[in-house]
This record gives structure tokens, sequence and C-alpha cells, in this order.
């Protein structure tokens, strides 16, 4: 059932709860263990690479509460370390350092080493003079991954949708200023990315109390930006991203550049999906007790359902495509009622930038069929859907929200915040 599914066994029944692992330190013959715990996520994909990710102790940090992750990048991409360490370089020249709260806090990392006679090495080399059908096949060489970081808490823990609203937007200006500061584009936007920490605040009343702050986590299939019109087919042959949060043009194969529209495709999607398929309510806990007041799954028919049982990813990025062609009321809980003006925004904003991009790839293809004759196609920039989608979109629409999600913090707010005027020639994948 753990390879199948990627949900966690209700009966906690976890194989590896207690096991210990003896991990190597820093100084030569150094060794520290540690002891793993619940299983917290553990994301679907090829059998025996997927990432999973378990509550940890260890005697090398005993006051610390910790998590670690195992997982299989490609052997040839950045290890989410390196992005971490330029992260918090560039963090600390900010004015209050304020980008260090939005960015985890890893202790250790490790790529274990594999012998030349080891069963993993004995496979990779069998597939560098291999024949298949297809003739185009390159297999992909993973690297096993162990990463010890401090324990975070998921935003499914929170218990009121202002706390909430405001994790969402420290996620949108942390990954803004990622990707103007330090150049991250994170790529892999999910629920399982968005994590939150408490840190105790003096408030405007002069008292002191815990305020929510969003986490940006899991760098393994990021980029630099000055690498993107590069870095898909150097480094990976998979696309990038968790399927029902994916962008529907990575889904669809029509773009091959992972661009900074399509996390924001994907953020709107978790926000989507969190605001339609969730309510509050007490869930209950693995030895049958009711837990503190959270986000659970609303009762009866949940919307966009088909995005989670759809058979591939063509499929997928269909359905979300005929999403976009409907513009009317999305469906809300009514607990998550006050992000409509947010998510409506910003669905209107994909719309027409889907329709744009549509029209101007007729027109081109028009004038590819007459042999040139036809009107003279304007170029489009699909970097912003033609100046549809940017950070703008993303942050200007949370001014207008109301009620209980009115004035939450804006941590980022660069100086040209209103729609840029696109001079740029065609993205070449348009």
């Amino acid at each position: 059932e753990l390879v199948k599914k990627s949900e966690i066994p209700r009966d906690n029944k976890v194989v590896q709860e207690g096991n210990e692992l003896q991990l190597p330190g820093n100084e030569p013959e150094e060794t520290f263990t540690v002891t793993l715990g619940d299983v917290i996520s553990r994301d679907p994909a090829a059998i025996g690479r997927s990432t999973v990710v378990l509550k940890a102790t260890s005697d090398r940090w005993p006051k610390n509460k910790l998590v670690i992750k195992i997982s299989w990048p490609g052997s040839g991409r950045v290890p989410e370390t390196d992005f971490l360490k330029k992260a918090y370089a560039e963090a600390e020249k900010t004015d209050g350092q304020w980008a260090t709260k939005h960015l985890p806090r890893v202790f250790y990392a490790k790529d274990v080493v594999f012998e030349k006679d080891s069963a993993f090495e004995s496979v990779a080399n069998l597939f560098k003079d291999a024949q298949f059908v297809n003739g185009n096949y390159v297999y992909e060489r993973r690297a096993l991954r162990i990463i010890i970081q401090e324990q975070l808490v998921p935003i499914k823990s929170l218990s009121n949708a202002r706390d909430i609203c405001q994790v969402f937007t420290d996620i949108a200006c942390t990954h803004r200023w990622l990707h103007d500061c330090p150049g991250i584009l994170h790529r892999d936007l999910s629920k399982n990315n968005i994590m939150c920490r408490y840190i105790e605040e003096v408030n405007a009343k002069g008292e002191r109390e815990q305020q929510v702050y969003g986490v940006l986590t899991d760098y393994d299939l990021s980029s630099w930006t000055k690498d993107l019109k590069t870095d898909y087919t150097r480094t990976s042959e998979q696309r990038t991203g968790t399927p029902p949060y994916m962008a529907q043009e990575l889904l669809k194969g029509t773009s091959t550049t992972h661009l900074y529209r399509h996390d924001v495709e994907s953020l709107f999607y978790i926000m989507l999906l969190m605001c339609g398929r969730h309510t509050f309510g007490h869930a209950k806990g693995g030895t049958g007790e009711e837990t503190k007041r959270q986000v659970v799954m609303r009762e009866g028919d949940l919307p966009y359902e088909d995005w989670f049982k759809a058979p591939n990813y063509a499929t997928l990025g269909k359905n979300k495509s005929s999403f976009f062609l409907d513009t009317e009321d999305i469906e809300l809980s009514p607990a998550f009622e006050d992000f409509r003006t947010w998510l409506q925004s910003l669905q209107i904003a994909f719309f027409e930038g889907f329709a744009l991009k549509s029209i101007y790839v007729g027109r081109r293809r028009g004038r590819e069929y007459s042999g040139g004759s036809a009107c003279e196609v304007a170029s489009f920039d699909d970097e912003t859907l033609g100046g549809c989608i940017h950070y703008s979109s993303l942050i200007n629409p949370i001014r207008q929200l109301t009620g209980e999600l009115e004035g939450v913090t804006i941590r980022y707010d660069p100086v040209q915040v209103s729609p840029p005027t696109s001079t740029s020639a065609a993205h070449p994948d348009a």
C-alpha cells in the first residue's frame, strides 16, 4: 500500500518508525544516531525513488524537533543546500533580514556515495550501452540525499483563515524575493512544500504573542534563474512538479521551460484546492481522540476531484485548460469565502493571458500557412502571458481583501508593483 499510494496508512503502522540511522559526522570516524519517527509526507514518484519526510530525533541535537528527508534527486541537479546557502547569504543583506524567517533551517546534509561494485552502480552501468525500442531513452542517474532540518508546522494545522492567508502571502513574497535576489526559481510548489513556523514577537499593543510565518521548503527541483532555458533538458528527464498543482502547459508538454508564471499558477491551484475542498474542524487522531481545531476535508462531493484522478499528465492538463475557459464563480467552502477576491482575480488574469496566447499562436500559424502573405504578427511576451501574469497580479489583490483577511502583511513589496509594460520578443516556446 505504501508503494501504490502517497497517503500514509491510517493505522500509523509505518515500517520505519523506531529504526535508527547511523550517519557520518564532519570529522573522520565521527558518527551520530538519528531515530526515525512518523512519516510526515511521501510524494508519489517512481517506485523506490519517492521522497519521504519523517519526524526524527537525534543525540546530536537533543533540544530540537527534527525532520529527516530522504530523496533521490537527479545526480546532475544542484543540491538544495546550495540554493539555501545562497538564499541565506542574500537574506543577511536585507533590511531586518526578514527573508530568514521564511527559509528552512538545515542542520545536516549528506549525499550517499555508492561504491563501484554496489547494486546501484551495477544497474546504472547496464544502461550505458543498452538499446531500447523507442531508440531515445536516456537513463537518469540519481543520488541518494539525506537532509536533517528543523520540524516545521504544516499549513493544515492552522485554525483560522487569516493565518492561512498570511502564510500564502508570505509564500508569494518569499518566492518572488528568491527569484529577484538570489536568483532562484522554486519550480515545485505544492501543499507539502508550504509550511509555517511561529515566532514570539511584540505586537502593536506591546504584548508578546506568537506570530505565524510561511516557510517555503524543498528546493530539490529548483533552478538558478540564469539557467532556466537550459536547465530542463540538462538536469531532468521528467516534468518538474507535483501533478495536481502543476501548470497546465508543463503537464501537456507545450512548454519545456519552467517560468515564474508557472509557479504562480501552481500557487493558485494550491489555494484553490485548499479553499474549495476544506473547512475547519476536529480530525481524528491515531488514538481515536479528536485533535485541536484545524483544516479538514469537507464532506460530500468535492470540487476538482478529476484533477486527482486523471490517468496521465496530458489529460490533467486538458482538464485544467477547460477550467480557465469557464470564468464563472469558483466553488469555495464557506470557511474560506473571504479568499474569493484574490482567487477570482488570478483566475481572470490567467483566462485573459491564455486567450491572448491562443490568438497569438493562431495568427502566427495563419501567417505560416499563407506563406507569409497574412498580416504581420506582433511579438508575444510568453514569460508574463502577454503582460497578464506577474508579481503584481499575485500581490495587488491582497490589498483588496476584506473581512477576516483584511490587512494581512505583505513582506516583500518592490518599487515596481504595477503591471509592467512588455517589450520583450516572443518566447521560443510560445
